[in-house]
């Protein structure tokens, strides 16, 4: 039988990782990391992250991107209502404030 651990890590990165050359307009970067237990993982941060995509876009299919998100791009237009925007972040804050991660 295989021996797996028993936490998930997620890991991304934004910016420039240029350092020689940084860009002026943008000369920072960020790596960050999410790090989860499994069993937390699968039984409630997953299926929230499910629920939150149903929720606003009827599947869960999307993929949340900070850049889409921020610029309200495809498929994230809608997030140009004042009021749809405000319903989204406020779940998407709740939903990370309450998840098990550090």
């Amino acid at each position: 039988m295989e021996n797996y651990g028993d936490y998930i890590i997620y890991v991304d990165e934004s910016g420039d990782g240029n350092l020689e050359n940084p860009n002026p307009s943008y000369p920072l970067f960020v790596l960050a990391f999410c790090i989860f237990r499994k069993s937390a993982y699968s039984a409630s941060v997953s299926p929230s992250i499910q629920n939150l995509k149903f929720k606003h876009f009827g599947h869960d299919a999307v993929v949340l991107h900070e850049r889409e998100i921020r610029q309200q791009a495809q498929p994230f237009v809608f997030l140009k209502s004042v009021s749809k925007r405000t319903v989204f972040m406020n779940d998407l804050n709740s939903l990370i404030d309450s998840s098990e991660m550090w």
